[in-house]
């Protein structure tokens, strides 16, 4: 029985809608005469400039509906919708994605720490289609928010800044900023309307010139004695630093979303290639490491979905976990999708680096675009920092956090209360172990009674486990960021088994064949320096169940995401 047959049997996932309305409204992807196709894409990219069609496409569809909460008027109830949503933007292109990301990372402060007035004209600028920018990077600074030079002044009544924000995502052409600034008592936050208040003290700088996302607007502004009124400051006083810290938790967790998108496109180009390519007789997806690549480029795909939905359906059940969640996810997700990438590419060998043929050349903008990702909302080593310190933190002094049910937890695409910025609001540390690698041993147990040869293959998993236990390296030395590292591959195998060990009879026929769960855990094995022999009938059947996704226009996800009509040209 094929997928397409199967399919009819899987649930209607309520977190899937909005992807799946999103995917109606944009339609193909490959389809030329689209307004976010791969073909407006490359255009842009090829110009480097804005990809306007693509940008009106999205208007059209609502997509800045899903930037604002549902309590301001929008479309965002859960962070799992809005994964799907991002994920299928980034399917199409990665700069429009980016750009209305970057106008999310600027709203988020002001629907966690704002006041209803606040909350109300940002919900107004950006359902107005108005830009937004986080002014928090500077030249020098980097990622150390606390060399921010940018100061505000208070007055008599409000505040005059002064300052240079650089290497921020639409600076040249947004509505409104949320600035970080040096203040007293310390550093605070700041809502800038530049409609409103006006622009007299501000200097646009021009857009940076970029490898990848040619189109987006990566730029600057300059501040010089900018006034601002008393009401313009976000939260309580001297907060700044906490509240960029804690609202990174919510952009840096969906990152992964467009890693997800990108790496899905690559994929299916690498895979359609390898379908119609003629070699030695037959097609190139006859030859077994071509086979090889794809299946463990969509497993590597798939282990990141885990890690990533996880972490998403954890903004909407489990935020106390999130410092340390969202900086696993952060990490980890985007270098798998990179894997991923990577793997078509070698699929596509040399039409990888071409900008024609397969697919009008779209491989190597993808390629370009998706590099980035790991580097968003800070860096990789940021992330093993953060982990470090973290799970640090928690084995000095654990915490009491309420006890979190795996069942909650691990339900994908069943429908959450909607968000509730301010409650609980983000902290800067969770001070507890990581429980998803904590009941690590109790999914070991349920996949072993099922299934033998797996359950010995996830028990390596425990022995990694028990060594790095006995481990925690000195801050910021080699050791300290490798048992980080380790931490956040453990952390994704146990995603992988927790969501087969309790959801995958809600995911469909793919969540539910072990064919991927079998490839996924060899290959975060391998990553963690215990490879084990391939299972060349996994890969073999992974790859059947790839081609059946795309011929019945699916994602390739776990999820069962019906697709935009796959375009077929004369037809």
């Amino acid at each position: 029985m094929t997928l397409r047959q199967r399919a009819y049997a899987a649930p209607v996932l309520t977190a899937s809608a909005d992807a799946e309305r999103v995917e109606r409204l944009l339609g193909c992807p490959f389809d030329p005469a689209g307004g976010m196709s791969l073909v407006a894409a490359l255009q842009a990219d090829e110009t480097e400039t804005e990809p306007a069609a693509g940008y009106r496409a999205a208007w059209a569809a609502g997509l800045h509906e899903y930037l604002v909460p549902v309590a301001e008027g929008g479309r965002l109830a859960s962070f799992e919708s809005l994964l799907g949503v991002l994920r299928a933007m980034s399917r199409r292109d990665l700069a429009v994605a980016v750009g209305l990301g970057s106008t999310f990372l600027a709203a988020t402060p002001v629907w966690i720490w704002g006041t209803p007035e606040q909350r109300q004209r940002v919900a107004e600028l950006v359902l107005d289609r108005r830009w937004g920018t986080a002014g928090i990077s500077e030249d020098a600074a980097g990622s150390d928010l606390l060399a921010t030079a940018t100061r505000a002044t208070a007055t008599a009544d409000g505040w005059t800044l002064s300052g240079r924000k650089w290497l921020v995502g639409n600076g040249a052409r947004s509505g409104f900023a949320t600035v970080l600034a040096a203040a007293e008592p310390s550093f605070g936050l700041f809502l800038l309307d530049f409609d409103r208040v006006g622009t007299d003290g501000v200097r646009r700088l021009p857009k940076v010139r970029t490898l990848g996302l040619r189109g987006h607007d990566l730029s600057g502004f300059e501040l010089d004695g900018y006034r601002i009124p008393s009401s313009a400051r976000l939260g309580r006083p001297g907060r700044g630093v906490e509240m960029v810290s804690g609202m990174l938790q919510f952009t840096r967790t969906l990152v992964g979303g467009m890693s997800l998108g990108a790496a899905d496109t690559a994929l299916r180009i690498a895979l359609r290639h390898a379908r119609e390519r003629r070699l030695y007789g037959g097609t190139a997806l006859d030859l077994p490491p071509v086979r090889s690549l794809l299946a463990r480029g969509f497993a590597d795909l798939l282990a990141a979905e885990c890690t990533q939905l996880t972490a998403a359906r954890g903004l909407d059940v489990a935020r106390q976990r999130m410092p340390l969640w969202s900086a696993v996810a952060k990490y980890l997700v985007p270098a798998l999708c990179q894997d991923t990438v990577t793997a078509a590419g070698e699929v596509l060998s040399a039409r990888a680096y071409l900008r024609e043929g397969v697919a009008g050349g779209a491989f190597q903008k993808i390629a370009r675009d998706a590099a980035i990702t790991p580097v968003f909302e800070g860096t990789q080593l940021v992330q093993l920092e953060t982990v470090h310190a973290q799970l640090a933190s928690g084995a000095r002094r654990p915490g009491t956090a309420p006890e979190l049910p795996a069942q909650l937890l691990f339900a994908f695409g069943d429908p959450v209360g909607p968000w509730r910025p301010a409650d609980p609001r983000p902290s800067l540390s969770y001070g507890g172990t990581d429980e998803v690698v904590g009941r690590l041993a109790e999914a070991v147990a349920l996949l072993a009674a099922e299934d033998r040869e797996l359950g010995r293959l996830a028990a390596q998993l425990l022995v990694v486990r028990e060594t790095d236990r006995a481990l925690l390296p000195p801050r910021r030395t080699p050791e300290a960021y490798e048992w980080a590292r380790r931490h956040c591959l453990l952390h994704a195998a146990a995603c992988c088994l927790h969501t087969w060990t309790r959801r995958r009879a809600a995911l469909g026929p793919l969540g539910s064949d072990p064919a991927w769960l079998s490839v996924a855990l060899r290959r975060l094995l391998e990553r963690l320096g215990r490879p084990t022999a391939p299972d060349h009938a996994a890969e073999h059947r992974l790859v059947r169940l790839l081609t059946e996704l795309d011929d019945d226009d699916r994602a390739f996800s776990l999820l069962p995401v019906r697709l935009a009509a796959q375009y077929r040209a004369g037809s």
